[in-house]
């Protein structure tokens, strides 16, 4: 009777670690194709567009400020050019660039689904007990 306590919380444990070794990684590597289907590596068969999700990130962007020690000319040609001897040189200026918010700004947009492309690498999350992947990001080396 003293052991019973002990082989029940064995057999929760053996039960548990057998249902996590069933279960398929969460994430996995995956490539896309040329008609922006998704290829995992652990699995044969593309899964098409638009039947797996990609994230969409939001984000508050920081920037550092900048400034930069230049030389300005006048006058230019409308393409930046000099015009030969009339354009003349200043002295050493700085040019500071300035933000709304010192080196903040707000709702940065990072389109993944725009900028993936045919034999991109990605990392791929399941959801929803596994029935949705999900591209999180492309992966590089």
């Amino acid at each position: 009777m003293a052991n019973t306590g002990i082989n029940k919380l064995a057999q929760v444990i053996a039960s548990r670690i057998a249902q996590q070794a069933q279960r398929p990684d969460v994430l996995e590597l995956g490539t896309i194709q040329a008609d922006m289907s998704l290829l995992l590596d652990r699995f044969p068969v593309p899964i098409p567009a638009g039947d797996y999700l990609i994230a969409d990130w939001l984000m508050r962007l920081e920037i550092p400020q900048a400034s930069r020690v230049v030389k300005t000319a006048s006058p230019v040609n409308s393409d930046g050019t000099d015009i030969p001897g009339t354009t003349t040189y200043s002295s050493l200026q700085r040019l500071d660039f300035q933000t709304g918010d010192p080196g903040q700004v707000q709702d940065v947009h990072l389109n993944l689904k725009a900028s993936l492309k045919a034999g991109d690498r990605v990392l791929v999350a399941w959801v929803n007990d596994g029935t949705d992947p999900v591209v999180l990001c492309k992966v590089v080396t």
